[in-house]
């Protein structure tokens, strides 16, 4: 039986941290449980930045040395976060895929992390140990360096996230205006799927039930797709949906006093969605509604229709579909579909409160 937290001793967790964490980058002097503080060489830090994705040239945009910072913290707990079935090693991933996704959603570089956890007496040392190398996975997936935390006795698992982020220009949720594309990556209502597959209110043969499963548990934050919307130039405003489609859709229109019509067949979705044997309004309900989808939603000016080039690379490297248009306020939020037919669009998603 793998021994329990209290039994290792809170000096004896952070020199588990410490050795987990031990990163080697040019900008990091002091890491991950080494000192009172992470430092960073602010200087050093600066050739890392660099809204460029590597290898690629992405429309009209040019690398150059970023020069905004931006800083986000995102909370899980137990109750309100993790479904049934998900394992430790994905609650580790989770905690910094949902802090990259922000990041992701201006278009910028995540690069430092810290992460609080909290955990109740008891908790196995072999379950913490997984929680780390999910965390350390998903970092180094994504190119982020953990540069400190806390680790603390709770009576609910609790885990708080701080990514640092930089761009040369971020992108925000205010630019959109009327005439704009609306534009999302990869596929939406999978994370609905996964939750609906676990708990046992749709059947999926294994390998769609398992894609299904893995959106919900360990969601892919897309960060290297919101470095080519950016770069591409023609992105007016962008958001992640991880809160659902309709709910990013109304704030996006609040921000930007517009409205929205969604051209419900151009809403990407996966084979293992299509595979499900549910009626119209249910499927609306998972895509639009749901939530847990860390794909992005951003408006795009009309003019990138006359860069097929740029359009292409959006659609095979950053997965962009075009799902729609940005139309005048007193519209409101509407889905038209192939008949014609529009219906508005409710604003709700995953809220706390």
């Amino acid at each position: 039986m793998s021994e329990k937290l209290e039994e290792v001793g809170e000096r004896g967790l952070i020199e588990r941290i410490r050795e987990r964490f031990k990163e080697k980058v040019p900008f990091l002097e002091a890491g991950a449980g080494a000192d009172d503080c992470a430092v960073v060489d602010f200087d050093a830090l600066k050739g890392a930045c660099l809204t460029e994705v590597k290898g690629k040239k992405a429309g009209k945009g040019k690398a150059r040395e970023a020069c905004k910072m931006l800083v986000t913290t995102d909370m899980l707990l137990k109750s309100s976060h993790f479904p049934e079935g998900i394992t430790p090693f994905q609650m580790g991933w989770s905690v910094v895929a949902v802090n990259l996704s922000d990041i992701a959603a201006m278009g910028a570089r995540p690069l430092l992390l810290t992460v609080a956890i909290g955990l109740p007496e008891g908790t196995e040392i072999s379950f913490f140990d997984e929680i780390l190398r999910g965390i350390s996975a998903c970092c180094e997936k994504y190119q982020t360096v953990v540069v400190g935390g806390d680790i603390v006795k709770s009576a609910e698992m609790t885990f708080s996230g701080t990514c640092i982020g930089f761009a040369t220009h971020p992108l925000r949720r205010k630019g959109a205006k009327v005439g704009d594309f609306v534009c999302v990556t990869g596929t939406l209502g999978d994370a609905a799927l996964g939750m609906k597959v676990v708990r046992g209110e749709i059947k999926l043969r294994d390998a769609l039930a398992s894609y299904a499963k893995r959106a919900l548990f360990q969601p892919e934050p897309r960060v290297r797709e919101g470095l080519l919307i950016a770069s591409s130039g023609y992105a007016t405003a962008m958001i992640d949906i991880s809160d659902g489609l309709a709910i990013s859709l109304a704030e996006l229109a609040a921000q930007n006093g517009v409205g929205f019509e969604i051209w419900e067949e151009s809403v990407p979705v996966s084979e293992a969605l299509k595979a499900c044997e549910i009626s119209k309004s249910e499927r609306r309900e998972l895509v639009f509604h749901f939530g847990g989808d860390y794909e992005l939603l951003f408006t795009a000016d009309a003019s990138i229709l006359e860069d097929n080039k740029t359009l292409e690379m959006l659609k095979s490297e950053a997965k962009v579909s075009i799902i729609g248009r940005v139309v005048p306020k007193e519209r409101g939020i509407y889905v038209k579909d192939k008949s014609g037919k529009k219906e508005q669009i409710a604003e709700r998603g995953y809220q706390h409160f």
